[in-house]
């Protein structure tokens, strides 16, 4: 039920080029490079060793020759430079340890009129021994204090079982306005 919501904010058709960032098991990963075709590119990242080995297996089992995996740090996406069209982080974000540098490179791996939706859920949701969660307005402070500009919050995302989620969509400005 998410994917075509995704489709839709993210503006995705075959050719583009989009990044996955926190691919988890790689399930968004599959679905966005099938979305874009054998002509279109997706970057998928990711900073746990286990899952980049999984990430690896996944595109290869999955035949996909359109999927660059990469290790992610958690201060930066580790995207290259103005790669991507979109971006999505999904239910990752709430992880983020230094969200100002981390949203920094996503700008920056970004073109210029590129999209980012961050999907995520709202605290206090408990995980074992922690809480997890990031309100919708921390997100929305934190990604444009980087340099995006705040399109739309999407309050009724898909959630995942009693989960509900969020979708905040930004767009990086075609033009710095921080440069003088």
């Amino acid at each position: 039920p998410e994917m075509p919501r995704v489709r839709q904010v993210l503006a995705l058709e075959p050719g583009k080029v989009v990044a996955d960032v926190g691919a988890g098991m790689g399930q968004l990963t599959i679905a966005l490079a099938r979305e874009v075709g054998t002509g279109g590119r997706v970057f998928t990242t990711e900073i746990d060793a286990a899952l980049l080995k999984r990430l690896r297996a996944t595109t290869v089992d999955a035949g996909l020759k359109n999927v660059t995996v990469i290790e992610g740090r958690s201060h930066e996406s580790g995207l290259p430079p103005n790669c991507c069209d979109a971006i999505v982080v999904r239910r990752a974000y709430h992880h983020f340890t230094e969200p100002t540098r981390f949203n920094a490179s996503l700008l920056q791996a970004l073109r210029p009129g590129g999209v980012l939706a961050v999907i995520d859920f709202p605290p206090p949701f408990f995980w074992g021994r922690g809480e997890l969660g990031v309100s919708a307005e921390d997100v929305v402070r934190e990604v444009t204090s980087t340099g995006f500009k705040s399109v739309k919050v999407l309050d009724d995302w898909p959630g995942r079982g009693p989960l509900k989620s969020y979708c905040a969509v930004f767009q990086k400005p075609l033009v710095d306005s921080r440069v003088p």
